[in-house]
C-alpha cells in the first residue's frame, strides 16, 4: 500500500507497549470504548490480547482520509473509525500505535499490538505470516504536476522520476514498469522511496520528482485538499482487498474480530463510515 499524509507528527511520551528496538512507533493514541457494551457484543478470549480490556492497533497514521492526525493530534480517519467500532463491538478499549509502514509486521509479531489497521493489501506472501480480516477494497494511482502533459501513465515515466512509500505496492508497480522501459531499450525509472508517504508527496509538490505514485483514496484525498495543484495520470490500477492483519498464532482474536466486524457492518455502521469519508466505492461487498 502507499500511505500519506500526516499535517504533524505528535510528540508524546512513550507508552509502555509502545516502542520496540527493530520498529519505529512514533506515538501512542488511546479511544475510549463505548459507555455501554453493544448487544450482542462480541466476547474476546481471555489471553488473546496483550493487555485485558484493551486493543492496540498498529498503524501508520500517515494517510488521509484513513488515518491521520487533526489539529488536536487526535487519531481521526475512517480506519480510525472502523477500528473504533470493532473495538466497541468486542467491548474493549482501542488505543492506536503510530508505526512506521515499513516495520507494521514486525511490530505485529513482536507483540508490540494485536493487530494491524493501516490499508495493509492482503497479498500472498503476506498471508504467509499474518492472518486477515478483510475490510475495504483499495486500488493505486499516479499522480503529476497539474498542467503536466508528458506523462498520462505510469509507462511515460521512462527517463523520469518517481516517488512513493517504501515497502508499498505502488513502489514494486513503479519497479515493474521501470523494468518493461529497460526491456524496451529506454531509460529506467528513477524512483525515489521515503518512509512517509507525506515526504513522497513533498517532492511532486516541490517539483523534484514527475509523478507520484500512491492509493486513490489518498490521491482523493488530496485533490480535494490542494485543488489545482495536482491532477490524476491514467487509470487507477492494483485494485486489491485490505485487512486487519492479526498473529498466526492468535486465531481467537481473528475470529473475534471477524464477527466483530460482520456485526458493525449489520449495524450499519460501517456504511456510515464509508459515506462520511466519501469511500463508498472501496466497500468490501462489492
Amino acid at each position: 500500500m502507499a500511505r500519506s499524509h500526516s499535517p504533524s507528527r505528535r510528540k508524546a511520551p512513550a507508552l509502555a507497549g509502545c516502542l520496540a528496538a527493530a520498529v519505529v512507533i512514533a506515538g501512542c493514541g488511546s479511544s475510549p470504548a463505548a459507555d455501554a457494551v453493544p448487544p450482542g457484543a462480541v466476547k474476546v478470549p481471555a489471553g488473546a490480547l496483550v493487555q485485558d480490556g484493551q486493543i492496540t492497533y498498529c498503524s501508520d497514521i500517515s494517510a488521509p482520509p484513513l488515518t491521520f492526525y487533526d489539529a488536536a493530534q487526535k487519531p481521526v480517519g475512517a480506519e480510525i473509525e472502523l477500528g473504533d467500532a470493532i473495538a466497541a463491538q468486542l467491548g474493549v478499549r482501542a488505543r492506536w500505535a503510530n508505526t512506521s509502514f515499513n516495520g507494521i509486521i514486525p511490530a505485529l509479531q513482536a507483540r508490540q499490538c494485536d493487530a494491524i489497521v493501516s490499508q495493509l493489501y492482503i497479498k500472498p506472501e503476506r498471508e504467509k505470516v499474518v492472518d486477515f480480516v478483510p475490510y475495504m477494497y483499495a486500488s493505486n494511482t499516479l499522480m503529476v504536476a497539474n498542467g503536466t502533459t508528458d506523462v498520462t501513465a505510469a509507462g511515460d515515466l521512462c527517463g523520469k522520476k518517481a516517488a512513493g512509500q517504501t515497502g508499498t505496492t505502488v513502489v514494486q508497480y513503479l519497479t515493474d514498469e521501470s523494468a518493461k522501459c529497460a526491456a524496451a531499450g529506454k531509460p529506467t525509472i528513477d524512483i525515489r522511496q521515503f518512509t512517509k508517504d507525506t515526504d513522497a508527496l513533498q517532492q511532486l509538490r516541490l517539483g523534484l520528482v514527475d509523478g507520484y505514485g500512491t492509493t486513490l483514496e489518498t490521491a482523493a484525498y488530496v485533490l480535494t485538499q490542494q485543488q489545482g495543484a495536482f491532477k490524476l495520470a491514467g487509470e487507477p490500477f492494483n485494485r486489491i482487498k485490505v485487512g486487519i492483519a492479526t498473529r498466526k498464532d492468535g486465531p481467537a482474536l481473528h475470529d473475534a474480530l471477524t464477527q466483530a466486524f460482520a456485526a458493525v457492518q449489520t449495524s450499519g455502521g460501517y456504511s456510515a463510515v464509508l459515506t462520511k469519508w466519501k469511500l463508498t466505492g472501496d466497500d468490501i461487498a462489492q
